[in-house]
């Protein structure tokens, strides 16, 4: 009777941590927090902003800076997401220390892309860019003042910089962004597996910078959710961008059912990306930015 209710006890509170009952944020680190400093003090140079840029905030969230005008893509502050999931590093700043901000790119509806309490707590005159009504309604919702829903191949112009949304493919429905602007090309891919539009967004972009997803999420015995270093090194090598950088490499799970489950995710994919990246095309430069560092064009 004892085990049972000890049993019934314990599963009740991984029901709550589950559900994300609890947050689990982690304080924020003073070397990110330093690091980021320095990256808003650099691009408050007009010629350096306006060369294009990435500043590393955590796991798929990048502020991008293309002819001057910033991005944050797929926000995520808050710990857990899915209720189980934490940053495995400390952030360089919150959400209201993301200043000035133009835009806010959004490519899928998973809690680590769209925090809605972040999304409240970005700068009001930021656009939201969405890839679905439904999200455009969840960015509404969290405060947003102006949404915009872009489908495959369709733009949004921001002042002097083209947005593109492009094809994605994960286990829900994706949209991967190009920024154009001043003869400056970034390619954010989200989280997708590769997929047989790449090809065409190297002819239609040429894309110098280009950020892919490399951990390898799978369901345990399931079909793979996003590339692992390997096909993202595929990936670079289809697009022949200068520069590229891993993304979605830093979401660790804490629950250990939800570790069991999801088992296949890679442990340092950032790490083996870039060792990857070295030993096979050698002539692209590929960046491991710490959290807060800045990577420029």
């Amino acid at each position: 009777m004892l085990g049972a209710g000890v049993f019934l006890g314990l599963s009740a509170l991984e029901f709550e941590s589950l559900t994300g009952r609890w947050d689990h944020r982690r304080a924020l680190s003073l070397l990110h927090q330093e690091l980021f400093a320095q990256t808003l003090a650099k691009l408050g140079d007009p010629k350096l902003a306006a060369s294009g840029a990435i500043a590393h905030i955590g796991h798929s969230t990048h502020l991008i800076v293309v002819n001057g005008v910033r991005f944050l893509t797929d926000p995520w502050f808050h710990d857990p997401a899915f209720g189980s999931m934490a940053h495995e590093h400390p952030l360089p700043a919150r959400p209201e220390e993301i200043t000035p901000l133009d835009a806010i790119l959004i490519t899928h509806d998973h809690p680590d892309h769209i925090d809605l309490d972040a999304l409240s707590m970005l700068p009001d005159s930021a656009t939201c860019i969405v890839a679905t009504n439904e999200l455009a309604q969840k960015a509404k919702n969290a405060g947003r003042k102006e949404t915009h829903v872009l489908a495959p191949w369709e733009t949004f112009s921001l002042r002097d910089v083209k947005v593109t949304a492009v094809p994605a493919l994960h286990d829900i429905y994706e949209i991967g962004f190009v920024l154009q602007g001043a003869g400056t090309s970034v390619y954010f891919a989200g989280d997708t597996k590769l997929h047989p539009a790449l090809p065409e967004i190297r002819e239609r972009f040429a894309p110098q910078a280009s950020i892919l997803p490399v951990d390898g999420t799978r369901i345990r015995g399931g079909e793979l959710h996003v590339m692992r270093p390997e096909h993202a090194v595929e990936a670079a090598r289809i697009l022949g961008s200068r520069v590229v950088m891993p993304s979605h490499a830093e979401g660790v799970l804490y629950d250990p059912l939800a570790k069991y489950v999801i088992s296949d995710n890679i442990d340092g994919s950032g790490l083996i990306f870039r060792d990857l990246m070295k030993a096979a095309l050698p002539t692209i430069r590929c960046e491991l930015p710490m959290p807060g560092e800045l990577v420029l064009i």
